[in-house]
């Protein structure tokens, strides 16, 4: 896991009690972020851990895929607080 050279923006604290929930759930969502290029990307897991390391806050899904929560735009279609004013840009067919 390699941490970007842009800043981390910590997350709204309430939001961050959500994705806390639904990793002890080990729910499955619809996950949409960006990576470190900027590509926007969807994938369906389960969050199987919130983390801190360095000051940046991550998630930890069972694919293995580390996504740094400022990155984060929508779970399950709920836009995060961070990425509220974002169109849906987005081709989910």
């Amino acid at each position: 896991m390699e941490s970007s050279l842009e800043k981390y923006h910590p997350i709204n604290c309430d939001y961050y009690d959500v994705l806390l929930e639904k990793a002890m759930l080990k729910s499955y969502c619809k996950i949409q972020y960006f990576t470190d290029l900027h590509e926007f990307m969807t994938v369906n897991a389960v969050i199987k851990d919130i983390f801190t390391k360095n000051g940046e806050e991550f998630m930890l899904l069972a694919t293995d895929e580390v996504i740094r929560l400022d990155r984060l735009v929508s779970i399950n279609g709920e836009l995060t607080p961070h990425h509220a004013s974002i169109n849906d840009f987005s081709c989910d067919c």
